[in-house]
């Protein structure tokens, strides 16, 4: 009989070692992943298969179907009140997800378009805020949530393109998470072409903005050098 001790197998022992954190730190980035932006592959950037759990695209069509619901509310009091209407030619800027464009649409605003850098067609084309591609007085009317001037590095040029392509007369309403006068006095001289016709707190679309600044400007003052078109 053998009794000389064996010599362990170090590979294997190392390898036995770090299977556990292996599978926590997958386990860590798929739970990640699945939180980010609402939970489905078109927003994670991540997916392990063409699918993601029930649970998950459970929670993203709610919050999907919750965002409609509140756009449309916030939009049908804006046609009670007169500053949008369903003739207008509508643009929703630097919209995530699209459904505020989708509530335009399901209320019978027909012609109704929005940008954002991560397109979702038909509602949704590509383009910036701060360069619009769109000629000049094209819109009506303008709406920015709060995922648009808030975080933009460049205001003042989302207020120069926003400016541009709003017809005169037309109406640009904008939600703000900055509801301190300051904030709003800057806001107004960004916005030099315009007249503040009216501000308000309302409740804001999910818990992680309970309560946000709805603004309404409306284009006055022709931007010189500007062309004519568009303007009926």
């Amino acid at each position: 009989m053998d009794l000389t001790p064996r010599k362990p197998d170090l590979l294997s022992n190392l390898l036995l070692r770090l299977l556990p954190f292996a599978v926590l730190i997958f386990a860590a980035r798929f739970t990640y992943a699945a939180t980010i932006d609402g939970c489905s592959c078109r927003f994670l950037q991540f997916c392990f298969s063409s699918s993601v759990p029930e649970t998950v695209t459970l929670s993203a069509a709610e919050l999907l179907r919750s965002l409609r619901t509140y756009y449309s509310s916030v939009f049908q009091d804006l046609i009670t009140e007169g500053y949008l209407s369903l003739c207008s030619k509508a643009f929703c800027i630097e919209t995530i997800t699209g459904q505020d464009v989708a509530s335009l649409k399901e209320i019978g605003v027909a012609d109704s378009i929005g940008i954002s850098a991560k397109p979702s067609p038909p509602l949704v084309i590509s383009g910036r805020a701060v360069r619009q591609p769109f000629d000049d007085n094209t819109f009506g009317f303008h709406f920015s949530g709060v995922d648009g001037l808030d975080w933009s590095s460049q205001p003042a040029e989302f207020a120069s393109e926003v400016s541009r392509t709003l017809k005169p007369g037309g109406f640009f309403v904008l939600h703000t998470v900055a509801k301190d006068m300051y904030s709003l006095n800057s806001l107004l001289e960004l916005f030099n072409s315009c007249r503040l016709i009216r501000w308000r707190d309302i409740n804001g679309p999910d818990l992680a903005f309970p309560s946000i600044r709805e603004v309404i400007l409306i284009k006055e003052n022709p931007i010189p050098g500007q062309g004519e078109k568009n303007q009926n």
